[in-house]
């Protein structure tokens, strides 16, 4: 068949006829048994060229280079400005959690204050975001255990009191933060965080209302009977200088954990308690006699008015009477009075009217009646 000779002709066409070597219709070139004709294969990319297609598809400008990306747009410049603008003003997004209060200052001056929450400002270096935690309770320590020996300034806690003596104290402060715009402006370094050169407002100001309260006071009440009032005198003085420096703090506790005499001075320190409890002692013997000896004045004193009082009722009863009957009260008051009178007295009365003499032994009567006479005496002593 026409169609089917391979050797070309006038339908079919020689190699150089017009056939050109195709089917008789046309529709490309003749494959035995009818085939159909495979489709062109493309080349295939290797990665060089993928790299290079890469290249000049985020290359700024118009314009495509050759190769194989050279009919590929470009990424233009405004939107790549765009992505960097959008960048850089989400930077200026934070965080603030609960219990927390951040700072915002704008070009480094105090700008506003925000709370807990997500929040935008505008990014640096135009505005500035500083978190700060304002319920959280800090602390500082003062002075040092030195039952621990691990003691990095064993001379810290050393002060002196009112009555010139040294005490190791050992106190911790507790506190927060008040007014965090305060607390971040106003007072350089208000606290210590790295601890590592003691340098914090707060603690300096503590350590400072600590000694001055010390200084006040003296040694054996310190380390005894006055600690809660040291501490409450501590806490209310340091929050006094705090508010006048508007630090933006507030003390919660002053804790005194220890307050001892030092181990250099402590012989010498039991010596005067010593001597002060010997003192008391001495104090309290003379205190004894003293009270002892008013005690007997007063009885003393109490004997002779009492004594007094009835004396002079007696001579106004006897006044009395001496008025209503002068004679018989002076013959009354004469007999008495000689009968005190010669009964201690070794008196012999004899009536010579008799005419007799009579014999009497006279030395024996007189030591009958002395005798008789001695225990009346001592009596009314």
């Amino acid at each position: 068949m026409p169609w089917n000779d391979q050797s070309g002709g006038p339908q079919g066409g020689s190699p150089g006829g017009q056939g050109g070597g195709k089917g008789p219709w046309g529709s490309g070139p003749r494959q035995p048994w009818g085939t159909p004709p495979r489709p062109p294969q493309q080349p295939e990319r290797d990665l060089e060229d993928m790299l290079r297609g890469w290249r000049d598809r985020f290359r700024f400008g118009g314009g495509g280079g050759g190769g194989s990306g050279g009919g590929r747009s470009p990424l233009s410049f405004p939107l790549v400005a765009g992505i960097v603008a959008a960048g850089w003003l989400l930077t200026g997004t934070y965080l603030v959690n609960e219990g927390e209060q951040a700072v915002i200052t704008r070009f480094g001056a105090y700008n506003r204050t925000t709370g807990p929450g997500a929040h935008w400002h505008l990014p640096a270096p135009i505005e500035a975001a500083r978190v700060v935690n304002v319920t959280g309770v800090r602390s500082n320590e003062i002075g040092c255990d030195r039952s621990t020996n691990n003691c990095i300034d064993p001379d810290e806690g050393l002060m002196l009191t009112g009555d010139r003596n040294i005490v190791d104290v050992h106190f911790r402060v507790y506190y927060n933060i008040a007014d965090v715009g305060a607390f971040v402006f106003n007072v350089r370094d208000p606290v210590d965080d790295d601890r590592d050169n003691n340098q914090g407002a707060v603690r300096q100001v503590v350590e400072s209302a600590m000694r001055e309260v010390i200084g006040r006071r003296e040694l054996e009440p310190i380390i005894t009977t006055d600690r809660g009032a040291v501490e409450q005198e501590v806490q209310a003085l340091a929050q006094q200088v705090l508010n006048d420096y508007r630090a933006g703090v507030r003390i919660t506790q002053v804790q005194l954990l220890n307050a001892t005499v030092p181990p250099e001075v402590f012989a010498a320190f039991n010596d005067v308690i010593s001597a002060n409890q010997d003192a008391e002692t001495a104090v309290n013997n003379a205190n004894r006699d003293s009270a002892r000896i008013v005690n007997e004045a007063e009885a003393y004193k109490g004997q002779v008015i009492r004594q007094a009082t009835g004396d002079a009722e007696a001579f106004n009863a006897v006044y009395t009477e001496y008025r209503a009957a002068p004679q018989v009260t002076r013959d009354r008051i004469y007999t008495e009075t000689m009968e005190r009178v010669y009964q201690r007295g070794n008196l012999v009365i004899l009536d010579s009217r008799g005419g007799n003499v009579t014999y009497l032994p006279l030395d024996g009567m007189i030591r009958r009646n002395a005798g008789a006479a001695q225990p009346q005496v001592e009596g009314t002593r």
